[in-house]
């Protein structure tokens, strides 16, 4: 017999916290947004170098002498040892292919490596690209971040729970109720696509080249970074 209390108990206790779980019947559920926006004061420059040989250790050696070049090349674009790293690297046997996409014969081997590069100093810009792509045969993108993300996306996240509290008991008040407590409050989980408190990733060039009217030294307007935060909260309705 008390294992059947017991365990009566346990039914009545898992009840009760299942109910606390949900929402009141006299709720309101609103979500409150802020935007706020920052100047963008880092460059993240993306560069992937990509050799071709039939002979592996001669695509390998090429690879590697150009990773070299950028990264000697970073003391005249005055980034720091710490701003500059070297990402992934690849290593794939390319086929021909017939008319009906069908592997024939061995081509070559390809290799690809990364080299990332973070400047501080977005007013050279246009002095890093003219050395990135005069440098070698390389494709480069950038991105541009800002350092205060972080601390405006906290403030940004307030302004988005005041801006929830409003509308709920606007709406409240309009209909002759009022706000009773927070039953729920949530962030919804963002899609980062790879770097959400980036700028777009701008494609630059896949072979060197001098830089183009519209890159000239001086043309740079890197805009601003959209900080975008939305909160979902639940009252309940007195």
């Amino acid at each position: 017999m008390p294992r059947l209390v017991f365990a009566f108990a346990i039914l009545a206790c898992t009840s009760a916290a299942a109910d606390e779980v949900k929402l009141s019947p006299r709720h309101v559920s609103v979500t409150g947004t802020s935007v706020a926006k920052v100047q963008p004061d880092i460059v993240v420059w993306h560069i992937n170098i990509r050799r071709a040989n039939k002979d592996l250790a001669k695509a390998q050696a090429d690879c590697d002498e150009t990773v070299k070049k950028i990264l000697e090349m970073r003391k005249e674009l005055k980034i720091k040892p710490e701003d500059a790293q070297t990402g992934y690297m690849s290593v794939q046997k390319i086929y021909d292919r017939d008319a009906a996409g069908n592997q024939t014969s061995f081509r070559h081997f390809q290799i690809d490596r990364a080299v990332t590069l973070r400047q501080h100093d977005t007013s050279r810009f246009d002095a890093v690209l003219a050395g990135l792509i005069g440098t070698a045969d390389v494709e480069v993108s950038y991105s541009l971040e800002s350092s205060e993300y972080l601390a405006l996306r906290t403030k940004t996240r307030l302004e988005a729970v005041k801006a929830a509290r409003k509308k709920a008991s606007e709406m409240t008040e309009l209909l002759g109720g009022k706000l009773g407590r927070v039953l729920r409050i949530a962030e919804p989980q963002e899609n980062w696509g790879g770097s959400s408190y980036l700028g777009n990733s701008n494609f630059i060039s896949s072979a060197p080249r001098a830089a183009e009217p519209d890159q000239a030294p001086g043309t740079f307007a890197p805009g601003a970074i959209e900080v975008k935060v939305s909160i979902e909260v639940a009252f309940e309705i007195e």
